[in-house]
This record gives structure tokens, sequence and C-alpha cells, in this order.
């Protein structure tokens, strides 16, 4: 995870508190990027988290983001009939 502090500068032990208090809410494996802004005498926390690819699965295999595909795979996507939830 990455702390980044604006608008001022808070000391390393200042830092780990606000990284238990955010960690309290939030595994600490889905946190990429913390920002604590300096406001005087407050600090306000906000957080990004980690996006994660989805993958999908066609003909039996997990081949990724439909992106990552050549154009015969993604008009394979295009023409599937998605099965009905009944």
């Amino acid at each position: 995870m990455q702390v980044v502090v604006l608008n001022g500068t808070l000391s390393e032990a200042e830092q780990d508190v606000y990284i238990q208090q955010v960690t309290a809410r939030c595994p600490i494996g889905l946190i990429e990027k913390l920002f604590l802004d300096v406001q005087g005498e407050y600090v306000d926390v906000h957080y990004t988290r980690h996006c994660f690819r989805q993958l999908r699965k066609m003909g039996g295999c997990c081949i990724g983001a439909p992106e990552d595909w050549n154009y015969a795979k993604q008009s394979e996507l295009r023409d599937t009939v998605p099965n009905p939830i009944l």
C-alpha cells in the first residue's frame, strides 16, 4: 500500500494510526493508495482500492478480459446467447 500525504507532513507514527483505522474497515490487501490530506488540525482520509480484472470463461477455458482478445474471439463473444436463468 502506498501512503500519500498531501498539504503537510505527518510522522510515521501518525501515519500508522491512520493506516490502522482504515484497515479496520477494509483489508490491507484491497487498498492500493491511502491519501492523507492535512487540513490544519484535521486530516481527511481517502483511499483507492485495487482494480481486479474480471476473467471470462469461454469453451471451458479461462481466457482473460475481452479487451485482450483477438477480433475473432471478440466477435464470438458478441454472437453468444446467454443461458436464461430459470
